[in-house]
């Protein structure tokens, strides 16, 4: 590895990012950390700004705190499947019957996040989230039932794309890169949470895309 001077990246999202459910090095972030700063030839250093069930109407709070007062040089922006559910943490036996955040308003924070970001001297990207599996304890509501497990979610990751697009943003497409891959459902045995697998297929799309934009 050269010495060229190092990298600093934070990927901001939710439970997927913060990666509990797997050992830490198995986590996306920790992989693609290792493989970029090979694949780069300098150093790179990916901060890991996950916190569980969290959505773009509570993350934007935090900004200051996990993206801004790290000084990166870029950061990623990977929300979109709590946003998009009927869980409520607050009552996790009692689903609404709406999303946690709507589709404007999540179009809105995405754009909001980004600027102050942005505004912070960060280089801002995006993510696509994660579709869920069939293995989702709530798969069985009449909403997913009556109009596919995934609908929204679908949604909320063209948002993502229409936002990236926008703002001529480097977009990271994970909910695409599962959804073309049928047998991705086994990677997420809970229904949200990628395993070793799952996050293994997420540190591929980083690298790929990450590896362009960066190099």
């Amino acid at each position: 590895m050269s010495d060229q001077a190092g990298v600093k990246l934070v990927v901001l999202g939710d439970s997927i990012t913060k990666g509990d459910n797997v050992e830490p090095g198995e986590r996306f972030t920790s992989l693609v950390e290792k493989e970029l700063s090979e694949k780069l030839g300098k150093r790179l250093t990916i901060i890991n700004s996950g916190v569980n069930a969290d959505i773009t109407a509570l993350a934007i709070h935090r900004l200051r705190r996990d993206v801004i007062d790290h000084k990166p040089n870029y950061a990623v922006i990977m929300f979109g499947v709590n946003d998009a559910g009927y869980y409520r943490p607050e009552t996790p036996e009692t689903p609404g019957d709406t999303p946690r955040v709507s589709a404007e308003d999540f179009r809105s924070y995405l754009n909001s996040m980004a600027d102050k970001i942005a505004a912070g001297g960060a280089q801002v990207f995006f993510a696509t989230p994660v579709p869920m599996s069939k293995h989702y304890w709530l798969a069985d509501l009449p909403q997913y039932v009556e109009n596919g497990l995934n609908y929204i979610v679908d949604e909320y990751a063209r948002i993502v794309r229409d936002v990236a697009e926008e703002r001529s943003a480097v977009l990271v497409d994970v909910h695409k890169a599962f959804s073309n891959r049928p047998q991705t459902g086994d990677y997420i045995p809970d229904g949200i949470h990628p395993d070793p697998r799952g996050h293994r297929l997420i540190a591929d799309v980083y690298v790929k895309t990450l590896a362009k934009a960066l190099g």
